[in-house]
């Protein structure tokens, strides 16, 4: 029974890897077009996928490890967009 169990979520990890993926790619420019409610919310998601790719890695279920130095530079540009915008608000 608990082998069933960890082989569901074996499927469940594989299958956010996609998404993952996809979150990872987005560009600072794309980024710098959103509203500050909506980078926050894209921070959370980064943050939520680089520990979701974390455990992946752990389980050997990461296709390549590269992913989890992409999803730190995510979270990273989207810090530093919030700033500049908490920058520009300020002036």
């Amino acid at each position: 029974m608990a082998r069933k169990t960890v082989t569901k979520e074996a499927e469940a990890v594989k299958k956010n890897a996609a998404k993952v993926a996809k979150a990872v790619s987005q560009t600072a420019a794309s980024l710098r077009d959103l509203t500050e409610a909506e980078l926050h919310k894209a921070l959370q998601t980064a943050k939520e996928d680089l520990l979701m790719m974390r455990k992946m890695l752990k389980a050997n279920e990461l296709p390549s490890s590269h992913a989890i130095k992409a999803g730190k530079k995510k979270i990273a540009q989207i810090h530093t967009i919030l700033t500049e915008k908490e920058g520009s608000k300020n002036e």
